[in-house]
């Protein structure tokens, strides 16, 4: 098989396209407007990696820059071009991004989700081709499970790794839905999370409520710090030690949602 060169070309930018499958779901607008600033000022200093297609060029490496060089008008772009298979293209991409310090958590899951349903690789693969342990790999891909909803809320930033994966074992998904709002909405430790689940597993079980009738009582310790609440009725504040958790149908929880 012949090798496979990389050349340097400055391409007119309207031959150029963006990724066809992106592995970045959200690009923050006044990073690229920060970029294009910056490449106003003092140029391109990277350039960006392409594959000829049909024709055109598709970006392999250097999505931000090609946004940037866009925003501005840019008639021409730097960039290193190689001939590239679809396979070849999606395993680089992925590995450059996964290595990145910036990429989101969920940026991360997609990419170790797309080595594995398009690439066809096995888990223990996966950690090997990124440096990742084989925990972590599993620890990501768990990410793809919840709500679209709380995976936003993820990128945003809005609730932790461990959170979000504490509450994903919470199997009735109007129930996990509800507790993923109320940690968007007032911020708790995995540890309170955790709680959460316990809770919720008891409730199942019809083991929440002592023999006596009142609520069953946590040992010491459980909660390391007070956390308040929003109630779902009053609307008032509820220390995280006195949260009742009751087990409701999605209509009731809509219907909370909406009050």
């Amino acid at each position: 098989m012949a090798a496979k060169f990389e050349r340097i070309e400055l391409l007119d930018l309207s031959l150029v396209d963006p990724p066809r499958e992106p592995v970045r779901k959200l690009i923050d607008p006044e990073y690229i407007r920060e970029l294009a600033e910056s490449i106003r000022e003092i140029g391109l200093q990277e350039p960006v990696k392409v594959r000829p297609q049909d024709g055109r060029y598709e970006v392999v490496f250097g999505h931000c820059r090609y946004l940037a060089c866009r925003l501005i008008q840019e008639p021409k772009i730097k960039a290193i071009v190689k001939e590239m298979s679809d396979e070849e293209v999606l395993t680089a991409r992925l590995v450059e991004n996964i290595q990145r310090q910036d990429l989101g958590p969920m940026d991360v899951a997609r990419c170790f989700g797309m080595m594995r349903d398009k690439l066809g690789m096995e888990v223990k693969d996966i950690a090997k081709k990124t440096g990742k342990s084989v925990a972590t790999a599993y620890k990501y891909l768990s990410l793809l499970e919840i709500d679209e909803e709380a995976q936003k809320a993820l990128s945003l930033k809005k609730v932790s790794v461990d959170v979000a994966l504490a509450l994903c074992k919470i199997g009735d998904e109007g129930t996990r839905r509800q507790h993923f709002l109320w940690a968007i909405e007032n911020g708790v430790t995995p540890a309170l999370a955790e709680r959460w689940v316990s809770d919720y597993e008891k409730t199942k079980a019809g083991k929440y409520y002592s023999e006596g009738g009142g609520p069953s009582i946590p040992g010491p310790g459980m909660i390391p710090e007070p956390i308040f609440h929003t109630c779902k009725g009053c609307r008032g504040p509820v220390e995280s030690r006195d949260v009742r958790f009751l087990p409701l149908c999605p209509n009731c929880v809509k219907e909370l949602e909406r009050r």
